[in-house]
């Protein structure tokens, strides 16, 4: 009968599982959390639903009757008609000065414009204005807060003190004279109106349109705009109101400009530097010089394949293989293949044309003797040699006839 060992208490499932599940609960619960909703793209922009983005005032001018569109791939407005609103709102790319006439060009023509400032930039010189480095609290007015009914918001604040800090509106030059106030900033917790160093934002008129200055960006953000108490989404349909009115006709279009919040196609860092390999005299030598070593690169590397040596037939030199073929022939006994090349070496020199070149041997020979009678008997020695093998000692014979031979035919007369 096998003894059987109790289980330690630490691999019990039925007690450590309740452990794990504890300890997790507790970090879950006794880890920080951040008290300030800013997190998540900080781009104020309509396409951004998150809590730094302006989706809420697109969603409610949309619902209050405003034809709301998007220019995602147009910097600048296309038409002017007089009856658009463009909310440029802390562009995220800057515009170029040429941009900013083309704006305040569509304004003085009818247009209207709703200008939330961020970074410095060419439209905000053109209009001179900048915010203060310092901020002061939105003043709170009861009376606007008065119909928000009471619910409980979990969402954590933007602010961790509950109360709105913008940055004010400064002018770099002289303000326009009639102005109009929408967000009066005040400098401590007074329930009276006590002015700060200025307004939230604020609006004028611009030849024949209207403008609207947001001196800090979080005026209009999704956290802040849905916030009922803080009365800042009265605060915006109020711009937007001052906006629509004083021309021609309402202004019924919001067109928001998303080409500068980023969600056009920029230029990119690979297509600046395939620009300047391409068009550039200086780029397109560095991309020689780059493809020349890739080459050199390709031509020095190991290959999957190794190469094959081409085969190289060494071969002697035609007069050193004189004496090599005598001396093969000598140890044969080759004469007639001796006295046959010979003659062809003959036939070649003396004999001009396919045709005769075609001849047989004795056929030639036979030519030769009828030509020349006194080459009878050197023609005799040479068909022998032909026929028969013949004796080393008698080789210098039948040299000494094809000699004969030759000396008569290319000096005889014809």
């Amino acid at each position: 009968m096998t003894e059987t060992h109790p289980k330690e208490w630490w691999t019990r499932p039925s007690v450590m599982l309740p452990i794990v599940a504890t300890v997790a609960l507790a970090v879950a619960l006794l880890s920080p959390q951040a008290v300030a909703g800013r997190f998540g793209d900080s781009r104020l922009s309509s396409h951004l639903a998150g809590s730094n983005g302006a989706r809420v005032l697109f969603d409610m001018a949309r619902r209050l009757g405003w034809q709301v569109v998007r220019r995602d791939s147009q910097p600048t407005p296309v038409t002017v008609t007089g009856r658009t609103i463009h909310a440029l709102l802390a562009p995220a790319i800057p515009p170029t000065r040429a941009e900013a006439h083309e704006y305040l060009e569509a304004v003085r023509r009818g247009d209207a414009l709703l200008f939330a400032l961020g970074t410095r930039n060419p439209l905000s010189d053109s209009l001179g204005v900048t915010h203060f480095a310092r901020g002061d609290m939105l003043y709170e007015n009861t009376a606007l807060s008065a119909g928000c009914g009471r619910h409980i918001d979990l969402a954590p604040p933007f602010w961790p003190d509950g109360r709105v800090h913008l940055q004010a509106v400064r002018w770099l030059r002289e303000p326009p004279a009639a102005l109009k106030t929408f967000a009066p900033l005040v400098r401590d917790d007074a329930k009276s109106l006590v002015r700060g160093n200025g307004d939230g934002a604020v609006g004028f008129a611009l030849g024949q349109g209207r403008v609207v200055v947001v001196g800090d960006p979080d005026l209009l953000r999704n956290d802040v705009v849905r916030h009922c108490a803080w009365g800042t989404d009265l605060i915006a349909v109020d711009m937007l109101e001052w906006l629509r009115a004083g021309g021609a006709a309402p202004r019924t279009t919001l067109a928001f400009d998303e080409y500068h919040q980023g969600y056009a196609a920029q230029p990119t860092v690979v297509g600046i530097t395939a620009s300047f390999l391409v068009q550039h005299p200086v780029g397109r030598t560095i991309l020689q010089l780059a493809f020349a070593a890739l080459v050199l690169l390709f031509a020095v590397s190991p290959r999957a394949i190794k190469p094959q040596d081409v085969e190289r037939i060494e071969r002697r030199d035609p007069l050193e293989q004189v004496d090599a073929l005598a001396q093969a022939y000598e140890q044969v006994q080759a004469t007639r293949t001796i006295t046959s090349r010979l003659l062809h070496g003959l036939r070649w020199r003396v004999e001009r044309g396919a045709t005769a070149r075609a001849m047989p041997d004795d056929a030639f020979l036979a030519a030769a003797a009828a030509r020349a009678p006194e080459l009878n008997d050197d023609v005799r020695i040479i068909r022998r040699a032909l026929n028969d093998p013949v004796k080393g000692a008698d080789l210098p014979a039948v040299g000494a006839a094809l000699r004969h031979i030759e000396h008569t035919l290319t000096t005889s007369p014809k």
